[in-house]
């Protein structure tokens, strides 16, 4: 059956990766979710690990009639969009569209599993799990690493792929650490990395934030908690006066 790019179909064809990614999402006795279940190639290694059941969502029709015909109740099959579904499991697997990583996995910080293993471009996996003074560092990683601790597990080739991808992928494990980020902390730090390469004051006078008394630092120097504090002690400047 033809892959459809529109839907970012690129079919791992390894079957050394994709017992790696099987085993490496942990779900022996767990509930699991993979999304886009495709021809059920990682689906099959899924099920061979054991976990306490595994849901498959798969947003194209003719991918779903291949998983229904070839697993039957086996697994729990949802036709639709991961983002719209509202499914959820202890662990989430999958190779995603690269073209909607980021909606895909802020939307797994609000859901209860407390792990996902993720075939996801390999630039957003450097960006993601970067740290402070590296090229890579910015905002994604911040905000990624707020919610997740983040593993780059293995990087992957194009070659891996059918029809091979125009770029490289990368799996990695994301383990929640929590559900959402503290608006004002998100401001602060979307203030700053608009302008990364500037002074922390600023970038963020940019954005109209009063500050006072900052480090003579960028937004690439510093690492978390000194962006979160950097937020907290310039709350109160910010704050709608009683």
């Amino acid at each position: 059956m033809r892959k459809n790019k529109r839907l970012g179909q690129h079919f791992l064809n390894s079957p050394h990766i994709l017992e790696f990614e099987a085993k490496a999402a942990g779900i022996s006795g767990k509930s699991a979710l993979e999304i886009g279940g495709g021809d059920g190639r990682l689906t099959e290694r899924l099920l061979s690990k054991n976990p306490k059941s595994l849901t498959v969502i798969e947003k194209d029709p003719r991918w779903a009639g291949v998983l229904r015909e070839r697993f039957g109740n086996r697994i729990r099959l949802v036709e639709g969009d991961f983002l719209d579904s509202g499914e959820d499991a202890d662990v989430i697997v999958g190779n995603i569209p690269y073209y909607i990583s980021s909606p895909i996995i802020f939307s797994i910080a609000k859901k209860r599993a407390s792990r996902a293993l993720l075939m996801v471009q390999l630039e957003f996996a450097e960006r993601m799990a970067a740290k402070p003074n590296s090229p890579e560092y910015g905002r994604l990683s911040v905000t990624s690493q707020l919610l997740f601790n983040v593993r780059l597990l293995k990087k992957v080739g194009k070659g891996a792929f059918s029809p091979p991808p125009e770029v490289d992928s990368a799996i990695i494990l994301l383990e929640k650490k929590a559900d959402s980020i503290d608006p004002w902390a998100e401001k602060v730090i979307l203030a700053l990395f608009q302008h990364k390469n500037q002074m922390a004051s600023k970038a963020l006078s940019h954005s109209g934030i009063k500050s006072e008394g900052l480090p003579r630092k960028r937004a690439r120097e510093m690492g978390i908690g000194e962006i979160l504090r950097l937020a907290e002690s310039i709350r109160p400047l910010n704050s709608p006066r009683s």
